[in-house]
């Protein structure tokens, strides 16, 4: 099976800004749903949780959540299938329907942590960006130096 994404670069500097809310729910659906309407308009600020906490509800379930940022230097991209592919092993091709450079990031009653898998997931670019830089000779010599230095000192 193989995915073709159907844009260019073009389309991502002109590509549709999306208002997107990540949510911990699966909804079986696939239509229009008005969310400024019957979900924006219901977001409150919430103090009570932490700075720049929100509060709503989803089916009567509360939630609390926060707006993200997408890591610099990543966009963020919307992506449709064209068609509903008739097996696992059929093609697919997906096309950009819009951008998005933040999203509102919800879970169920509990404050958004670190310890979600979602957070953990996006601190993986960082992580990812921090492993892949060079490192010169000399800032890998001044770092063994530090450890030998440390490990005498905890020795002592």
């Amino acid at each position: 099976m193989s995915i073709t994404l159907d844009f260019n670069g073009k389309n991502l500097a002109k590509g549709k800004s999306l208002h997107l809310h990540y949510l911990p729910a699966k909804i079986s659906g696939d239509g229009e749903a008005n969310v400024e309407t019957y979900f924006n308009n219901y977001t409150r600020e919430a103090p009570e949780y932490g700075s720049g906490m929100l509060n709503n509800a989803l089916r009567g379930y509360p939630l609390v959540g926060e707006r993200m940022k997408v890591p610099e230097g990543y966009k963020g991209l919307v992506l449709q299938e064209t068609e509903k592919p008739l097996s696992e092993s059929t093609d697919r091709q997906l096309r950009l329907t819009g951008v998005f450079d933040e999203f509102t990031y919800w879970n169920y009653d509990k404050v958004p942590s670190n310890g979600d898998p979602f957070r953990q997931a996006m601190l993986m670019a960082d992580v990812a960006k921090a492993l892949s830089e060079p490192i010169s000779e000399q800032d890998l010599e001044a770092e063994i130096r530090r450890n030998l230095e440390s490990k005498k000192e905890n020795d002592s």
